[in-house]
């Protein structure tokens, strides 16, 4: 019988005593969805309180004119001058800026936050409450690891305040097993990971020595792990292949032969299961090894029982971890693969050749991100021959993915189509997909806003959170800035992207905290 799920607003009874308190959910429209529920039933703060929130939100409104607006906003006010806000990445910086301000006053008693609020945001509470410890991690629902668990249930106790922080998590019937049984002994490891990026490959070219790439590629943290695992492993097989050598050792000379009782008896068997195959020339060569072979009496059956099933256990554990040690091995030999193949490439597209930099290599050194598309995009003309408005939309969608069910207006622009058309040919010739990621989907929002549309407006031309869209932006004003770097030598190109950058920089956009 599934059980009734308990409401947050039963949870904060039960925990009254014990608050403030972070409100965990792994899902941004269920925080809101949690904290309007809760309004409805709760309100922490006296009429003092209130005046002071107030006070706090209405300087906010005016240092941010035009920020604080909209429906969602209105209903987040309400909620903060009960005690009770909602934190996630689909804000704007100013409202999470509030928030965080409001709460550090305590002045709001309960937050409902992703995990995003857990890591360098130092606010800890009285309790941590887990709305589930299940989340979506692009592929599926998995149950939380112990690290990340930890992380945010280390919110839990404030020092001067709380003798113990208590961590909660609600249970959905379901999904019993979603506790999850967290272990601080069990947290994961933290594994190292080396980036191969077309500007990792042409900043060593340009920067460093022979020796110096060499000691870069096997002096690294992910090598130092698996040159470690990789010497556990070989440590392990040579102790594992004692152990075969020992249980062979225990065998008599007659073992694993037909003379053998226990031999003899497992190729009764398999004569037995012939009888129902149409295989009969195997049949006949088992029947003939059998009759050519005298069965031995054995004394110690049992030992040579023991000493088989030993050597089987070994001898699969040593496969288990000569096939562990090839996986390894292959992890360290790929850095230095990858690292060919990237230089190879850059070479075929007329980078480099060796350690002599061409245009486009000298230009791709100072970009950080999808380097070859970026400069393909630079030296195909397209950032000069089409308007800004433009070439603004085409930026936008530099290394963007579309979330799921993530709507945008869409307009048909020459500058989108030619950008189409060359990450095709970019395919073709080998660049790898992760090096040409773009999508067109951001682009009227770009267009749109260079050519003064209002935040306001942008909104309602996208189901993108007004957090999402000045994360677009941002990160695009960071590529044109990258751009006028790189484009240091050509002063038509670096005036316009200047002009560019002017315009998408302005209003809410240019919030910075």
């Amino acid at each position: 019988m599934e059980l009734p799920e308990i409401s947050c607003s039963e949870i904060i009874e039960s925990i009254q005593d014990k608050l403030p308190a972070l409100f965990f959910v792994f899902s941004r429209g269920r925080t809101e969805i949690l904290a309007h529920d809760l309004g409805r039933e709760w309100d922490f703060l006296n009429d003092r309180e209130k005046k002071t929130v107030e006070s706090e939100i209405r300087e906010a409104e005016t240092e941010h004119p035009g920020t604080f607006s909209g429906p969602g906003w209105r209903n987040l006010r309400r909620l903060m001058l009960q005690g009770i806000a909602y934190h996630h990445a689909g804000l704007l910086p100013p409202v999470k800026y509030l928030v965080e301000r409001l709460y550090s006053k305590r002045l709001l008693w309960v937050i409902f936050c992703t995990e995003t609020f857990a890591a360098g945001v130092n606010f800890p509470a009285a309790s941590a409450v887990f709305d589930s410890t299940r989340k979506w991690d692009g592929h599926d629902f998995r149950i939380l690891q112990n690290r990340e668990f930890f992380q945010m249930a280390g919110r839990a106790g404030r020092r001067g305040f709380d003798r113990i922080g208590h961590a909660y998590v609600r249970v959905d019937s379901r999904f019993p097993e979603q506790t999850g049984f967290f272990d601080e002994k069990g947290v994961e490891p933290v594994s190292g990971r080396l980036i191969i990026s077309p500007n990792t490959v042409l900043s060593l070219l340009r920067y460093k020595t022979d020796e110096e790439i060499d000691r870069f590629l096997n002096n690294n943290f992910k090598m130092y792990q698996l040159s470690k695992k990789k010497s556990l492993l070989e440590h392990e097989i040579k102790l594992c292949n004692g152990r075969v050598s020992a249980a062979k050792a225990a065998l008599c000379p007659e073992s694993r032969t037909l003379a053998c009782p226990l031999e003899r008896n497992k190729a009764r068997k398999q004569l037995r299961r012939y009888r129902w195959k149409k295989n009969r020339r195997e049949k006949e060569r088992l029947q003939k090894q059998l009759s050519a072979v005298a069965p031995r009496r054995c004394q110690e059956y049992q030992k040579c029982l023991a000493a088989s099933e030993q050597l089987q256990e070994a001898e699969a554990l040593c496969r288990r971890l000569k096939e562990e040690y090839g996986v390894v091995s292959n992890q360290v030999n790929s850095i230095f693969v990858e690292y060919r193949e990237v230089k190879n490439l850059l070479e075929s597209l007329g980078y480099l050749k060796g350690r002599e930099f061409y245009p486009r290599g000298l230009f791709a050194l100072e970009i950080h991100v999808q380097e070859i598309l970026v400069t393909e995009i630079a030296f195909s003309g397209l950032l000069e021959d089409f308007d800004p408005a433009q070439v603004a939309a085409v930026l936008a969608g530099i290394e963007y993915v579309p979330g799921k069910n993530v709507q945008a207006a869409r307009v048909e622009l020459p500058a989108l189509r030619e950008t189409t058309l060359l990450r095709r040919n970019l395919l073709r010739l080998g660049v790898p997909e992760h090096f040409c990621i773009w999508s067109n989907l951001p682009g009227f929002l770009a267009f749109s806003w260079y050519n003064g549309a209002t935040f306001a407006e942008l909104q309602e031309m996208s189901s993108l959170q007004p957090g999402d869209i000045f994360s677009l932006f941002r990160r695009e004003i960071d590529l044109l800035r990258q751009i006028e770097r790189a484009a240091a030598g050509n002063p038509g190109l670096l005036e316009r992207v200047h002009l560019i950058r002017g315009r998408l920089d302005r209003e809410e956009i240019a919030l910075s905290f």
